[in-house]
């Protein structure tokens, strides 16, 4: 989990192409398990495998291939989320309002057209400080602090988590200053002609 997560922090920037491929590739997957349990019929038929490889090898291919479109779905998810969080007397639990979780995907997938960049790094970050915040939870944190109240283990989490957050966001964007998504570089343009 610590290795998996740190890989996150460090290399999601340096090796978009991999960690944007293994995402939509296991993004894929769960859509299509989610697809088989909706479009199978009851008496048998298609093997959940077949959904399940055919959806992960397109999430792959999109998330590669169309990096500005998942720049888009980065950040509509990420500002649907945050507004549900920050904002939770839009967002009731039970009575999703189609027009607040609407509205915050448009404005983060605008967001995200613009930004894709800061958007990859901030979901990498998130995912890479989650996973090492589990495994130094689960590996050291849990043998030191012992049996303590929820609070004060959310607390000791959450001093792990936001350090962890904070440093893969920064160590991304200053090792890349100067890179862009690779769907933004100019088409090559040809040398003039010598006469």
């Amino acid at each position: 989990s610590i290795v998996f997560g740190g890989s996150f922090l460090l290399f999601a920037w340096k090796h978009h192409s991999y960690f944007l491929g293994v995402t939509g590739f296991l993004v894929g997957g769960w859509v299509g398990l989610m697809l088989n349990s909706h479009l199978q019929p009851a008496g048998g038929g298609v093997t959940p495998m077949l959904y399940l490889a055919t959806c992960a090898v397109g999430g792959a291919f999109i998330a590669t291939c169309w990096r500005r479109f998942v720049g888009i779905l980065l950040g509509g998810f990420t500002v649907a989320i945050l507004g549900s969080v920050l904002f939770p007397s839009y967002f009731r639990p039970g009575d999703h309002t189609l027009s607040a979780i609407s509205m915050a995907f448009l404005l983060g997938g605008g967001l995200g057209a613009i930004f894709p960049k800061f958007f990859f790094i901030f979901n990498s970050s998130l995912i890479g400080a989650v996973f090492v915040t589990y495994g130094i939870s689960a590996a050291i944190v849990s043998k030191l602090i012992g049996e303590v109240k929820a609070d004060l283990a959310v607390l000791v989490h959450l001093c792990i988590f936001l350090p962890m957050l904070l440093f893969g966001m920064m160590y991304q964007l200053t090792t890349s200053q100067h890179e862009s998504i690779a769907d933004d570089d100019a088409a090559p343009r040809r040398a003039p002609a010598q006469a």
